[in-house]
């Protein structure tokens, strides 16, 4: 009966103490270290300036705020992640996942975003510029644009890739 009741306590010990993990990794931090790392998922308003973040998963991540000017988040994942306010200009967010993540009066001034996965991203209120890049990026689904969205002088539209089936689609449901 002993066996049975250590047994018991060693597992609910075990399962308390992974639940605090859990929750402490959820917490935002202000030390961008512990976020480089992986310790935490959220660094809202850190300083990640020139910071090296490629190649790393980071799914739902919190950075509004966040100053990422020159960041390389190459090749990662951040998906479903918020960039609200975020500064990303001259980010490096080559073929990153991004589906469903939230950009919403961010600054992507001369972002990288050539083969970045941008399905289902928010972009209303973006700061873009004539060297923000989506060459190649995955854009079906996205909101590119609402009338907060700011498009620097220099900046042909034409250059965004267009999903024309969901225009389509749209025009469809305006007839109804």
């Amino acid at each position: 009966m002993k066996t049975s009741h250590k047994t018991w306590t060693a597992a609910i010990t075990f399962l308390l103490a992974g639940s605090l993990a859990s929750v402490a990794w959820a917490q935002n931090t202000t030390d961008p270290q512990q976020f480089i790392s992986g310790s935490a998922r959220s660094c809202q308003g850190c300083d990640l300036q020139e910071a090296n973040l490629s190649g790393i998963s980071r799914v739902n991540a919190r950075l509004r705020q966040a100053q990422l000017q020159l960041a390389n988040l190459s090749d990662s994942n951040f998906e479903g992640s918020y960039f609200t306010c975020a500064n990303l200009a001259s980010a490096n967010l080559r073929n990153t996942k991004l589906r469903f993540a939230n950009f919403v009066d961010a600054n992507l001034s001369g972002t990288d975003l050539r083969g970045a996965d941008l399905r289902n991203v928010d972009l209303g209120g973006a700061i873009v510029d004539e060297n923000t890049n989506f060459e190649g990026a995955n854009l079906e689904g996205a909101k590119l644009w609402d009338s907060a969205t700011l498009y620097r002088s220099g900046v042909d539209l034409r250059r965004i890739p267009r999903n024309v089936e969901g225009d389509l689609e749209r025009v469809r449901c305006r007839n109804r």
